[in-house]
């Protein structure tokens, strides 16, 4: 560990005597002329289904509710949104600007380096510094000219727009970092920030704690897409009021395809992954998942299709069907397009998932769901969900000695009234659809004094 942080620190140090050569760079010469402009920011740009859909919502969202406004999505991987979202136009982000992630000197992967932590807060110091120098109009130090751009982008736009996800929590530490460094410098600046749809919180720590009321304190609007969870753990850090309230995720009403994906009638969906297990963890979800799969086998005809939101998901498809092989099995290949997992779901008769955006497009298209937890942070994301939908009964915790019993029970319930569920997820999209405008509402009155 300490030789790889000495390494790091070389790195560092070349790094920014490659930077210093350009000492003082001259706000003029980077200062961009623009029409308004609102600037995107959010966790997509990784190949998550869910993620992508927030992002081409938002986007469209943005596109015909502000004409007069250019929208800049801001990515990590801009090849990748162009292909995904081409009617738009991206930049890097800030983690790609100001900490170089996945490049030379990568200064945004933190893992559990303290080293890294201190290198990287440090850093937002300097970022900072030259917030305000930029703001009075002074030369600008220390910095290279994308963290100067970067910088004048803020200063000149005329609202960050952070789109919704889970990317701000203490178990995401350095995008949260990310966002409290992008919330300060748009306060210096006097530039809006609204955040929309997020789940957020999950401290872990005082540190984290303090830090996030440090850089969220003056975000204008946070709407959250969970009734509960994310509200308190505001409360926590002391924000709290008619600014802070409840909106469906951003993906709820995103596109699916026209074209019919799954040649089947009658199947379910399901997702699992092994996001944030060890070895051990893996097999004994597994297995524990293998049990609720043997009930459905064994007591309806249902086929089971697995869908794929990362291309790392199939990691554990592969290992399931391995081990438990059955020709009721399907797994669709995942080719990146968030439109095609929302018409398997759309076309399915139940999904079970793991993962957060299944149980969005589930709800969208008025499919039952059962939601499959094993940490805090599935919790606080798909119970949070849920129970936007009045469905927050139908979730299992995996760590739990009566998980079976409670998938048998719920699963019954959901077989039996599936009418009656579909109505009620239907009256509560309903209300949250009416949470969103009045989100949207604040916003046009932010950009009109703005």
């Amino acid at each position: 560990m300490i030789k790889n942080d000495i390494n790091y620190i070389k790195t560092i140090f070349k790094s920014l005597k490659k930077s210093l050569k350009n000492l003082f760079i001259y706000n003029k010469k980077c200062k961009i002329y623009t029409t308004k402009k609102i600037l995107v920011v959010g966790g997509y740009g990784y190949g998550n289904v869910g993620d992508e859909a927030q992002c081409n919502a938002t986007l469209k969202l943005l596109k015909q509710r502000y004409k007069n406004f250019q929208i800049i999505n801001l990515t990590p991987n801009i090849e990748y949104s162009m292909f995904q979202h081409p009617e738009f136009i991206h930049d890097f982000a800030s983690r790609v600007l100001f900490f170089n992630q996945n490049r030379i000197a990568d200064g945004f992967d933190l893992d559990n380096s303290l080293i890294k932590k201190i290198i990287f807060l440090t850093k937002s110091c300097l970022i900072l510094l030259n917030a305000y120098l930029a703001r009075a109009d002074l030369p600008l130090f220390g910095i290279n000219s994308r963290i100067a751009k970067m910088l004048y982008e803020l200063k000149e736009c005329n609202l960050l727009y952070f789109c919704g996800g889970g990317f701000l929590t203490g178990r995401t530490l350095s995008r949260l970092w990310d966002g409290i460094l992008l919330c300060r410098l748009c306060h210096i600046f006097q530039t809006p920030v609204v955040m929309s749809g997020q789940t957020i919180g999950i401290w872990g720590n005082k540190f984290n704690q303090l830090y996030a009321k440090y850089g969220f304190k003056y975000v204008d609007l946070i709407t959250v897409r969970d009734n509960d969870f994310s509200l308190n753990d505001l409360k926590k850090i002391g924000l709290y009021g008619e600014n802070y309230f409840q909106t469906h995720d951003d993906a709820l009403h995103c596109e699916k395809s026209n074209d019919k994906q799954i040649n089947e009638n009658h199947y379910l969906t399901i997702n699992f992954h092994y996001w944030g297990m060890n070895d051990s963890e893996k097999s004994l979800y597994i297995d524990k998942i293998n049990k609720i799969i043997t009930y459905l086998l064994n007591n309806t005809d249902y086929k089971l299709v697995f869908i794929p939101m990362h291309f790392t998901d199939k990691y554990s498809f592969d290992d399931y069907i391995q081990k438990y092989p059955n020709e009721r099995f399907k797994c669709f290949e995942y080719d990146y397009d968030f439109r095609k997992i929302r018409r398997v779901i759309a076309d399915s008769e139940m999904c079970i998932t793991m993962k957060h955006h299944p149980i969005i497009f589930a709800m969208g298209e008025k499919i039952p769901t059962l939601s499959l937890t094993f940490s805090d942070y599935y919790l606080h994301k798909n119970v949070g969900a849920l129970k936007q939908y009045g469905q927050e009964k139908f979730s299992i915790k995996l760590e739990s000695n009566s998980y079976y019993n409670d998938a048998i029970e719920l699963l019954s319930e959901i077989i039996n009234n599936q009418e009656m569920i579909k109505e009620n997820i239907d009256n509560n999209i309903k209300l949250l659809d009416k949470q969103k405008e009045k989100f949207l509402s604040k916003v046009d009155e932010i950009l009109h004094k703005n």
